[in-house]
């Protein structure tokens, strides 16, 4: 059962309770005698109506709005209207059947105008969760598209780095066979934590951290040892920490080969890992040549990036690029993270 239901129906109860005393208080004026008298008279109506809305809402839900109210208010004249006879008779000592006709009206049309600001206002409730769903599944299909985009992104970007990796593993072979061996390990690693990174949401900060040196490893092989790299975690943070796969990696793609692998005398890497309440900051920093066309954050990698953190985080999912005075630039991705 909805648990908003209980409330609405406490707070139903309430305003029952609420016109009934003023229903009371004006017939008390009118008439005379007694305010408990002609609250219980009122009581009588309102709460019966009320039980039979609420009964029949719970038992026939298939019925329509009017149709549940015509038959409360129709069963709760007859059940009110005997309340109120038998208060007279008990109050007074003798019946009025004159005063049925007048009564009935005024309490039937009390009854319509209670029920229909009711209807009004369940109506505006259910307005409202629609529009929420309605949002939420927007939500949920921009989420959709930016995934979308992320693995067709992924999907043209692989075969070129992997066929220039094979072509670097064809010529170490001759040359450097040890090192051929190892950098056909990497790009098996590699392969293997990508294809089961595209698979889920979300992966383990172990599985990133893997990715992210097979993927280092290979580029300082690729590159002839003119790069060099660190990867820092935080020991507060646990390695079971679920983050979204591929978030981190197009920003490391950057530095090395807008960053590291244009330059002459090529350069160093730091990634660095930290945590301040529920918020993960990855930092990741070059000492390379700095911003150019490829890393002012107007490549699509880096759009994909900062779309996807603000579609899955909102406010606490965020990219800013620094420039750093020397040279080089520093990428930093915050997020909220999940244990």
């Amino acid at each position: 059962m909805n648990p908003t239901i209980p409330y609405l129906e406490r707070t139903r109860v309430l305003v029952v309770i609420g016109i009934c005393s003023v229903i009371a208080y004006i017939t008390g004026f009118l008439f005379g005698g007694a305010f408990f008298y002609h609250l219980a008279i009122s009581l009588g109506y309102g709460i019966t109506f009320n039980f039979l809305h609420v009964f029949l809402l719970r038992n026939f839900p298939q019925w329509s709005n009017p149709a549940r109210t015509a038959i409360a208010i129709t069963t709760g004249s007859i059940i009110g209207t005997m309340n109120m006879q038998l208060w007279i008779y008990q109050y007074r000592g003798f019946w009025r059947p004159e005063v049925l006709l007048p009564t009935l009206i005024f309490t039937v049309s009390v009854a319509i105008f209670t029920a229909c600001f009711f209807i009004m206002r369940e109506r505006a409730r259910q307005a409202e969760n629609d529009l929420k769903d309605s949002k939420l599944q927007q939500a949920e299909q921009e989420k959709a598209l930016i995934n979308s985009q992320l693995k067709s992104l992924q999907g043209q970007m692989e075969p070129h780095f992997l066929f220039n990796t094979l072509a670097n593993i064809q010529v170490l072979i001759d040359i450097d066979a040890p090192k051929a061996k190892v950098l056909l390990e990497k790009i098996t690693d590699l392969l293997r934590a990508s294809l089961k990174q595209q698979r889920k949401d979300t992966v383990s900060l172990n599985d990133e951290l893997k990715l992210l040196d097979s993927y280092l490893s290979i580029q300082q092989i690729r590159l002839s040892d003119r790069m060099g790299f660190e990867i820092k975690v935080d020991p507060s943070i646990s390695k079971q920490t679920r983050i979204p796969p591929f978030l981190i990696q197009p920003a490391v793609e950057n530095a090395v080969v807008h960053g590291i692998e244009p330059s002459v005398k090529g350069g160093y890497i730091q990634i660095n890992f930290s945590k301040q309440e529920d918020v993960l900051t990855v930092e990741v920093s070059d000492n390379g040549i700095g911003f150019n066309d490829g890393s002012k954050g107007n490549g699509v990698s880096m759009r994909n990036v900062k779309e996807r953190l603000s579609t899955l985080y909102g406010e606490k999912g965020r990219l800013k690029l620094i420039p750093h005075q020397g040279g080089g630039f520093t990428t930093r991705i915050s997020f909220q993270c999940e244990q």
